[in-house]
């Protein structure tokens, strides 16, 4: 299936001082007005900072790409380049086909307009024609469920309205791809459904890219799922493993940054040389887990495509209490388990661990790739809550043990040595 949007090593700088701002926006603008392709920005002054940085992704008809983060990752940003608001400073963006952007409810809005002469507005600048426009009108206000208020100024809208009537203007339109930030969190329940229940009548002609705080709009709507943090994709794959992961990064935000970041360690991810990586806790179907009983099976699921054939490939995953206490890991080389994979082939593998021995509590750990003695990627996983499944329990793990009665001279006999049992 052909990509719709195709996104390749993305990056936007942004400046803290105006002169800064006014001299990169410079450069930026006159490459575009020379028609240069993509170049590198170079060394960084001090008021400067990459808000994205090598960000890439393809979006298919029929597919709907979820966006999450901390405050501050680059998810607006990312909307925003995507919509042509902003220009990249690094990086292209291809899209095929018709785009409509949900981002600024106000924006393309004439404020002192009526909400019918808006319509209008709105629709030419999505690239529809008035009778077009004609055509759709009743079925936009219908949706809108604005009543007589569609001949009000927009100024005199609620946020809510002018939700109803973006939506509605945009779903009508039916681009190719639509871009929709946070709105889905504004106005009231059925309505927000109702949205839902429309998008997902687009969805196969369509192609979604879904910015979100609301984790159930992201499993529920998405088919994959991306998580930024400080302006780089840390996190690519299915919504419900992204969701886990993402929420241990809200974990790890609420405590100290350099505890956690001695703990997991600096983020690494060799993007030229892995692609598709996925990797998070699972159940013996495959399916992501967030939580297991002590002394059941655990497993965990690594899929990767290696842009070039590994010389020596080693998978490990440390594991951490959330308090920083090292506990253990689990490494190909330490078990002494030697794997080959292909160039430019999907490669999946699944760790199992019988009789988990971790006592009840919450474990954080990284999944590390290497190439002989370098590091390909170094994520962290989302993190793995272990329940009590016996009675009491002491320290991090729980050892296979046994107690028996020793206390007549059958048993002691049994348990001496036979050097000793001769002089007896």
């Amino acid at each position: 299936m052909s990509s719709m949007v195709e996104v390749d090593r993305l990056s936007k700088l942004y400046a803290r001082s105006p002169s800064e701002v006014r001299r990169r926006a410079a450069g930026v603008f006159g490459r575009v007005l020379l028609g240069r392709g993509r170049t590198s920005v170079g060394k960084l002054r001090p008021t400067e900072f990459w808000a994205l940085r090598d960000i890439g992704f393809r979006v298919a008809r029929g597919e709907a790409l979820g966006i999450i983060g901390l405050n501050g990752s680059g998810k607006t940003t990312l909307l925003r380049l995507l919509a042509g608001q902003l220009l990249p400073d690094e990086g292209e963006i291809r899209l095929s086909g018709s785009t409509a952007a949900l981002i600024d409810l106000t924006a393309g809005f004439r404020m002192s307009a009526s909400g019918r002469e808006n319509i209008f507005l709105k629709g030419a600048m999505l690239g529809r024609s008035r009778r077009e426009m004609e055509r759709m009108f009743d079925d936009i206000v219908a949706f809108t469920e604005l009543g007589d208020a569609i001949n009000a100024p927009v100024s005199s809208y609620s946020a809510g309205m002018l939700m109803r009537l973006a939506f509605a203007i945009n779903l009508a339109s039916e681009p190719d791809i639509l871009l929709i930030d946070e709105t889905l969190a504004v106005g009231d329940f059925r309505f927000r459904q109702k949205c839902l229940a429309r998008l997902r009548e687009l969805r196969e002609r369509c192609c979604f890219i879904l910015v979100s705080h609301s984790m159930a709009d992201i499993k529920h709507f998405c088919s994959r799922v991306i998580v930024l943090d400080k302006g780089r994709i840390v996190f690519k794959g299915e919504p419900e493993a992204a969701v886990a992961f993402y929420e241990t990064m809200n974990v790890v935000e609420q405590t100290s940054e350099k505890r956690i970041e001695s703990i997991l360690g600096p983020w690494i991810h060799n993007t030229d040389a892995v692609a598709d990586l996925e990797h998070y806790w699972s159940d013996a179907d495959g399916r992501p887990i967030d939580e297991i009983r002590a002394g059941e099976t655990l497993y965990f699921h690594v899929a990767f495509t290696p842009n070039h054939t590994p010389r020596r490939l080693i998978m490990g995953i440390p594991v951490w209490t959330e308090s920083g206490q090292f506990v253990t890991g689990f490494s190909t080389e330490t078990a002494n388990d030697h794997f080959t994979v292909n160039a430019a082939k999907k490669t999946v593998f699944r760790l199992e661990v019988p009789n988990l021995a971790l006592n009840p509590g919450r474990y954080v750990s990284n999944f590390t790739l290497l190439d002989g003695p370098e590091f390909l990627v170094r994520m962290a996983n989302p993190s793995l809550v272990v329940k009590a499944n016996a009675p009491p329990y002491w320290g991090v793990v729980s050892l296979p043990h046994k107690w028996f009665r020793a206390d007549d001279i059958r048993t002691h006999l049994n348990l001496l040595t036979e050097e000793v049992r001769q002089t007896l």
